[in-house]
């Protein structure tokens, strides 16, 4: 598995309106997927997923500050189960070396069970909840907030 930033908005557009995907990752307050425009703007990182030559998803990261980070994970259906689990695992080794933030966080809404124990089993760790911050359906949801810390550099990496 291989990771590649990418500005090949076309792409992105292509796999974050997929519809298995665009309907987990919107709320009211998005267009449809038919007038969806990823956001251009260099500080945030499009990730894309390979698995061989073929396009498996991409992980969004967003920097918040200088040391936090927000990520977001569009994976195909061709990459559910444990294909997603190693890209989950590995696009973080691929981060603390690619990237300068030193923590990286996510949002999830609590009736998405599945996207809460996907990102624990990625290794991240609730910090918090948010109470009636998602609207989705006309209706109030709160967040379930997690994050993962960049690991420490032993001494014997540095020498």
């Amino acid at each position: 598995m291989t990771f590649a930033r990418t500005n090949d908005l076309a792409t992105v557009r292509r796999i974050m309106t997929e519809p298995s995907i665009y309907r987990n990752i919107t709320d009211d307050g998005c267009p449809p997927a038919s007038d969806f425009r990823p956001v251009d703007d260099p500080r945030l990182w499009y990730v894309l997923v390979y698995d061989g030559a073929n396009v498996i998803g991409l992980f969004m990261f967003v920097p918040l500050n200088a040391a936090t980070w927000e990520v977001h994970t569009c994976l195909l259906p061709v990459a559910r189960g444990p294909l997603a689990h190693q890209a989950a695992w590995e696009v973080l080794d691929w981060l603390w070396s690619n990237a300068p933030c030193q923590r990286l966080i996510t949002n999830v809404p609590a009736f998405n069970r599945l996207a809460l124990r996907f990102a624990k089993e990625a290794g991240m760790q609730q910090f918090g909840f948010n109470p009636d911050s998602y609207l989705k359906g006309g209706k109030l949801h709160g967040q379930y907030l997690l994050g993962i810390d960049r690991p420490p550099v032993s001494r014997e990496e540095v020498a």
